[in-house]
């Protein structure tokens, strides 16, 4: 018996060694049908600076061996190189490596998940799969399946952002039309409007000097803008009563002016005339700057009346009673002459002529101003440098030239003038946001973040720019959201785009200016509704508008699926 079970366990042993044996060479011929991979996404992209390379495997049912052990390593291949992700293995269900289980009897999946850092190198790639299957025990006896390609890569068009940042000027401060104001004043006397000069008030030197003052305003020749008359009572009487005599003594005050320009022979501009009525808010202030020992207690019993009449009545017991109420009241009774001149100002062409053939003869203000009059930018940074020699210790001259030299896309001399103005002006907004602009454009995002935020503290709007900051680092709902508000710029559109929203991208580049990144994005999304026709002509457009498209074009994983394409090719060729 004992013989009998001997050899049967014998044959038994034999028999599963030569099947396991035969097993592994049986799943290296099917392995293309055993394991198939499907890319999270084909081709990759870079978001963030960052490559997701995701892929789920599936094992068919009963392909793998319960003895088998399997490691699967991707790999980023490019021409520099190739970049090997972590590897996974699987194990059958009567192994004990390490790995996940493969359970023979139904359908398994498993997944090779990386995120890896993008490099340029990667832009025109291929991610591979490559495996080693062996019998759990016998690794020196692998078999290398062949390698299998289950995506390209890399689509960058998340950073195809647009240098296109909000750059600040220092403020010029000029103004072309300034108001110059001169006020004089006629006193009446108690229910009185009558023109009166040897009222006391009227014949204080104070007020003659006002009118003599207001007299020479108008002979000045200065262009006159308007002259102003408001007429006020003091706030004891009736209030119909007070509003008539205010109407009184704004026409006197009328009449009084227009014969004065008269007389002096000068042409009257505008006038307006506003009876005030009752001076009401001017007794309670001057009430309140006297030296009455009692005033809080007059103040409070002249508030506490909710009536008008009741209000006009208690104020006119009080001068009964103090006799300092009478002198409150008195300037009140007046009406106030205000001629208004515009300021003597160089023309923009003298201004404009000044900032290039003799600076010298212009303030700062003047030579900041000629600056934004022309739209040459070599006038415009020789304007700027005079500036900077005229008032050097001034920082807007070194940061004004730095915008123009990082419109001129010099961003050398640009970030000297920049640091300049930060010493002259340490922590100015305009200075920070242009800084800011600098560490971007040298993709130092961390560092321009840091500058824009700290332009926002000083009052700069930097919600564009650090909406650019957002697409690159991958955050595109944030982007729209600094973006609120905005429309028809391409950066916009590439934020929509990269947040899904490909409809209304195509919106915004369709009212956005023309340019050779509204066209190559256009391009893009054709592609990607696979639309040949649309991405063929605004492809086409956008290498003439920039011939540099067509190398990134030929490359561009965007447009994988058209390389075969003799149309596209003889479009990148």
């Amino acid at each position: 018996m004992k013989n009998i079970n001997f050899k049967l366990l014998a044959v038994m042993l034999i028999t599963a060694g030569l099947f396991a044996s035969c097993a592994i060479p049986r799943m290296a011929r099917n392995y293309d049908e055993g394991i198939r991979y499907t890319p999270e996404t084909n081709p990759l992209e870079n978001h963030g600076g960052e490559v997701a390379a995701n892929v789920e495997g599936a094992v068919s049912e009963g392909y793998f061996h319960r003895r088998a052990v399997m490691e699967i390593t991707p790999v980023l291949k490019h021409e520099a190189g190739e970049k090997e992700l972590e590897t996974v293995i699987l194990r059958g269900s009567a192994t004990t490596t390490a790995g996940t289980m493969i359970t023979r009897d139904r359908r398994t999946t498993f997944n090779l998940h990386n995120v890896i850092d993008y490099e340029p190198d990667m832009l025109a790639s291929e991610l591979y799969v490559r495996a080693r299957l062996y019998r759990e025990g016998r690794e020196d006896r692998a078999t290398e399946l062949p390698e299998r390609k289950v995506a390209d890569g890399v689509i960058i068009t998340s950073q195809r952002v647009k240098n296109d940042h909000n750059l600040s000027l220092a403020p010029h401060e000029y103004e072309e039309e300034v108001i110059i104001s001169q006020t004089a004043s006629i006193y009446f006397a108690y229910m009185r409007h009558n023109l009166n000069w040897r009222l006391d008030l009227n014949r204080r030197e104070e007020a003659r000097q006002r009118i003599e003052d207001l007299t020479e305003f108008i002979q000045r020749g200065w262009e006159l803008k308007a002259v102003d008359v408001d007429a006020w009572a003091s706030p004891e009487g009736e209030i119909a009563l007070n509003l008539e005599l205010s109407e009184n003594r704004a026409s006197t005050g009328e009449s009084y002016i227009t014969r004065l320009f008269n007389e002096k022979d000068v042409e009257m501009p505008e006038i307006r005339v506003e009876a005030k009525g009752e001076d009401f808010d001017g007794f309670m202030t001057k009430l309140d700057a006297s030296d009455l020992p009692d005033k809080q207690a007059i103040a409070n019993v002249i508030d506490s009346q909710l009536a008008p009449a009741e209000r006009e009545r208690r104020i006119k017991d009080m001068t009964l009673i103090y006799a300092e109420i009478e002198k409150i009241l008195e300037p009140l009774r007046r009406a106030e002459i205000t001629v208004h001149a515009y300021e003597p100002k160089r023309t923009r062409e003298e201004i404009s002529r000044l900032a290039t053939q003799n600076p010298g003869e212009l303030d700062e203000k003047e030579l900041l101003f000629a600056a934004t009059l022309t739209d040459n930018m070599q006038t415009r940074l020789a304007i700027y440098r005079s500036a900077q020699e005229l008032f050097p210790r001034s920082y807007k001259g070194f940061n004004n030239a730095a915008v123009v030299l990082l419109e001129m896309e010099e961003t050398g001399q640009a970030a000297e003038y920049l640091e300049r103005a930060n010493q002259l002006a340490p922590g100015n907004g305009h200075v920070q946001n242009n800084l800011g602009v600098v560490a971007a454009w040298e993709t130092d995002d961390e560092t321009a973040e840091s500058l824009f935020r700290a332009a926002r503290a000083e009052g700069i709007n930097v919600d564009y720019n650090m909406g650019i900051l957002q697409i690159r680092a991958g955050e595109y709902q944030a982007a729209l959201s600094s973006f609120t508000g905005l429309t028809c710029k391409y950066n916009v559109a590439l934020a929509q785009l990269m947040a899904g929203n490909r409809q209304a991208a195509v919106s915004t580049l369709n009212c956005a200016p023309e340019s050779a990144e509204v066209a190559y994005l256009k391009a893009v999304i054709a592609a990607r509704q696979n639309d040949p026709t649309s991405l063929y002509s605004n492809l086409r457009r956008a290498i003439e508008l920039d011939a540099d498209m067509r190398g990134q074009a030929a490359e561009d994983r965007e447009f994988v699926m058209f390389f075969g394409q003799s149309e596209f090719r003889d479009i990148v060729r």
